[in-house]
């Protein structure tokens, strides 16, 4: 056997035996289905992150450790940065025709917290401002906590977009009882 034949043969066989703690990189995002909740109609919505919830990293923190430590899942990563993907389902939830006020959206936090190694929560807090031709009519934080994200990325990931539903459920209601929007 040639010395190249042999490397090759060596290099197949490493990646046969692979450990079984190897995780193969995964991409995920909010889901495929519209929201079940409505958003009153709205001029025009926008969502953007603020540093470091701004990229596609998938972010956790260990509370159990320190919880002012962000950390990110090293093979995991969301499909777009967190804001996208919830202006994606704030844009599948608005209802039909213009409304008269714009959303403006900050997501200011888009954890999964680990209050233990096998148990943990979605947390995301988002600040929201609505304004009409005229003026800001209103703004409100919403946070939101989500529990049940198991230990693992995937996990995290669904609870993240059944937390996203509640978070545009909690704003949908508020834009529907602000009189400038209605």
């Amino acid at each position: 056997m040639s010395r190249s034949g042999g490397l090759l043969l060596f290099i197949a066989l490493a990646g046969c035996g692979g450990n079984a703690a190897d995780v193969a990189p995964r991409t995920f995002d909010l889901g495929f289905a519209a929201p079940a909740v409505k958003v009153p109609a709205l001029r025009a919505a926008s969502v953007r992150g603020v540093p470091p919830f701004d990229d596609v990293q998938m972010h956790y923190r260990l509370a159990w450790r320190h919880s002012a430590e962000l950390a990110d899942y090293a093979q995991h990563r969301w499909a777009a940065p967190p804001a996208e993907l919830l202006r994606k389902q704030l844009l599948r939830a608005t209802g039909e025709g213009v409304g008269k006020c714009s959303l403006e959206i900050e997501l200011q936090e888009f954890t999964q917290v680990f209050a233990s190694k096998e148990a943990s929560e979605a947390r995301i807090e988002v600040r929201a401002s609505l304004t009409n031709a005229a003026a800001r009519v209103a703004s409100r934080g919403v946070a939101v906590v989500e529990p049940g994200a198991g230990s693992d990325a995937a996990s995290g990931a669904a609870a993240m977009a059944r937390a996203s539903e509640r978070v545009l459920g909690e704003i949908a209601g508020w834009v529907a009882a602000q009189p400038g929007c209605s």
